[in-house]
């Protein structure tokens, strides 16, 4: 199972709350974003990953409850 599988496992789970998921990859190109993005990923990450960036998507993720 890949992440974009196991990202459309997770969003075919009924209820109310839903994780954010964060796919953190080595393919940069728009066709693999999308790809993620489409699959239920909330947030698409390039590596390496930059420290201030997961800082603030926690940050953010925390605030929404």
């Amino acid at each position: 199972m890949d992440g974009r599988e196991l990202a459309r496992h997770i969003r075919a789970v009924p209820g109310e709350r839903t994780p954010l998921l964060i796919a953190l990859s080595g393919y940069g190109s728009n066709a693999d974003r999308r790809a993620a993005l489409g699959a239920g990923f909330d947030r698409y990450l390039v590596k390496p990953a930059n420290i201030q960036q997961l800082d603030a998507l926690r940050a953010g993720a925390q605030s929404l409850g």
